[in-house]
């Protein structure tokens, strides 16, 4: 079998290899923030407390070995 010559890749400077720059935060009040910081806080606390409750079920049905 031929194996094709190896060609090198192009030499790439450092400033293009950098992650692209993040894109702006959209114009919202700072109120909205805080009810949308708010909103996703109780959404985090009612999924912990549904991890929390198939962690005891879990355990029930799987107690730990000795």
């Amino acid at each position: 079998m031929v194996y094709p010559p190896y060609v090198p890749r192009p030499f790439k400077r450092p400033e293009e290899r950098r992650w692209p720059s993040p894109t702006p935060l959209p114009g919202v009040p700072g109120e909205e923030i805080g009810k949308i910081l708010k909103q996703i806080l109780e959404r985090l606390d009612a999924i912990e407390k549904r991890l929390d409750n198939m962690e005891k079920l879990l355990a029930q049905m799987h107690p730990p070995a000795p």
